[in-house]
């Protein structure tokens, strides 16, 4: 696979085959005139991004579907994203978490869980500038 000028990825193969073809996400953010980080946040997030879901590679680079996107820019619906694969990509996300977490030590464990928590610190100071 190489990636061309306008960020396409292109396969050699034998002549007559041709797969579909695949946006990077730099190009596919372009294609909206978003940023490329608001598509990979909603990817991670929902495991979607305007209906769209890519292909992961090994890497972490996301490839999305081109004639998904001209559907898309066309005005008509893309196609409605798989919920079994949302879920699988959800209960991916929830696993890799555990396992880091079963990998650090308990100090940055802690840090790691009281930062995923709201602080309280916001409401005790409320309720102290209350008690003034």
């Amino acid at each position: 696979m190489t990636l061309t000028q306008d960020n396409q990825v292109s396969s050699p193969l034998a002549p007559g085959i041709r797969p579909a073809e695949k946006l990077t996400t730099e190009a596919l953010v372009a294609k909206f005139g978003a940023q490329p980080q608001t598509a990979r946040a909603s990817y991670c997030r929902s495991g979607q991004w305007m209906g769209l879901v890519p292909i992961k590679l090994p890497n972490g680079r996301l490839l999305w579907d081109a004639a998904e996107v001209e559907t898309l820019i066309a005005g008509q619906p893309a196609k409605t994203p798989d919920p079994a694969g949302i879920d699988a990509h959800m209960a991916r996300k929830a696993a890799d978490k555990a396992a880091r977490l079963a990998k650090m030590d308990p100090v940055a464990k802690a840090k790691n869980l009281s930062a995923a928590r709201p602080a309280a610190t916001d409401e005790v100071l409320t309720t102290a500038w209350r008690d003034l």
